[in-house]
């Protein structure tokens, strides 16, 4: 970073200027002009720097929103039909989907009042949008709730039986990728919340978003928090059309301590 006003620091006159004059006495060249950060300090600095992430996220999605009609971009007109495929096996209790666009997918969890669910959305407009898709399908809010806000900060006062993360995981700034995991950590009921990753778009190509995934890259991710793949599908039928044959269906759990001890001791 420049000086303040411009100016440099430590300016060299004349190299005999800066000799010193015993060779244990230290050498203001030689030093450095800051003393190196503290972890603490390191911490800090990389706390803020995904703050500002986070804030150009919602900036971004604010500004891109106002283009997005039914149909169109990430938007599918519809619900993701792999996650109907395997709602009957997934637990009920309450359900959360990040990222949730219009809704689709928040109304298909509730269905048969097994779950009463929350999406959540960076964008206002987002969420405007989802409430209108809810009042369409004349569903109660109590069943399906809506909340714009920033996922990294999200504090419900209780956890997940299910979380679905579709096109939202791709989404995010790969410097933003660990905080994913630790939060889903921290949101899922643990032993019987299953967290349904639809892994999206498995392509080799740089740049995004949305950027380039694989089943190897969000395992990554989840494994050192404790998480546990229960199920793997790389042959997902009924993507959305585009989306073909770029799709895996990956299921985790997240096993509590007490579960890992015990699992440990019947081995």
């Amino acid at each position: 970073p420049s000086e303040p006003n411009g100016k440099r620091t430590n300016e060299r006159t004349s190299e005999r200027a800066y000799e010193p004059t015993d060779p244990n006495e230290p050498n203001s060249i030689n030093q450095p002009t800051h003393p190196p950060a503290s972890p603490a300090m390191a911490e800090k600095k990389q706390k803020q720097k995904q703050q500002q992430q986070q804030l150009d996220q919602q900036k971004f999605w604010n500004g891109f929103w106002p283009k997005v009609k039914r149909g169109t971009y990430f938007d599918a007109d519809g619900h993701t039909k792999p996650l109907e495929a395997i709602l009957s096996d997934l637990p009920a209790g309450r359900a959360f989907v990040p990222g949730c666009g219009r809704g689709y997918d928040s109304i298909l969890l509730a269905e048969g009042d097994k779950r009463v669910v929350t999406g959540l959305d960076i964008s206002e407009l987002a969420v405007q949008e989802a409430v209108k898709y809810r009042e369409e399908r004349k569903v109660d809010q109590k069943q399906v709730d809506y909340v714009c806000g920033d996922f990294f900060k999200f504090s419900p006062g209780h956890r997940f039986d299910v979380i679905f993360d579709y096109t939202f995981l791709c989404a995010l700034p790969p410097e933003l990728r660990e905080g994913w995991a630790k939060q889903m950590a921290a949101l899922l009921t643990k032993d019987q919340g299953r967290l349904v990753t639809l892994i999206f778009p498995i392509v080799d190509r740089p740049g995004g978003p949305p950027y380039a995934m694989t089943v190897e890259l969000v395992e990554k991710l989840l494994k050192p928090h404790g998480f546990v793949r229960v199920s793997l599908d790389t042959k997902v039928k009924g993507s959305h059309i585009g989306r073909e044959g770029k799709e895996a269906m990956a299921i985790w759990k997240l096993p509590s301590q007490k579960s890992v001890r015990s699992a440990t001791a019947a081995d």
